[in-house]
């Protein structure tokens, strides 16, 4: 093997790494989205509140890079029904007297930032090794 084939071999990892760190990211930013509106209730009758968000991933073969990357695909909502609450009084409650909560359970989002907090963790220390490999191949050559 060539120099250059094991420096794009490397290369490409740098790549699927980086996507994998890019992934990760957006999917912190949903679990955030939806710790931020935990127990938010509806402030108009009729409307419901914010309802949880779950992201997808979707693998896709990158024909410049020659690797199978990591993208977010599409986005579902969360099926769970809005717990309610027996508020009468409340301007925003129903004709049954109940107003909505999101159905954000944030418990459920802790563990889903954990993962995507060690999924981004691997991956950075995958895009780190890369690196010193790299470097490492570098000095060999320049003592050569």
């Amino acid at each position: 093997m060539t120099f250059n084939k094991a420096q794009s071999t490397l290369t490409r990892a740098l790549y699927v790494a980086t996507s994998g760190m890019v992934v990760q990211n957006k999917r912190m930013l949903i679990i955030s989205e939806n710790l931020a509106n935990a127990g938010v209730k509806n402030t108009v009758a009729g409307e419901m509140p914010y309802r949880r968000r779950i992201p997808a991933f979707k693998t896709y073969y990158d024909k410049k890079m020659k690797a199978e990357l990591i993208t977010l695909g599409k986005i579902h909502h969360d099926k769970t029904p809005f717990p309610k609450v027996y508020a009468p009084d409340d301007p925003a409650a129903d004709k049954n007297g109940f107003v909505y909560e999101s159905n954000v359970k944030s418990i459920l989002e802790m563990a889903d930032m954990r993962e995507a907090s060690r999924g981004h963790e691997g991956n950075l220390k995958v895009y780190e090794r890369i690196l010193a490999m790299l470097q490492n191949t570098i000095n060999l050559l320049k003592n050569n």
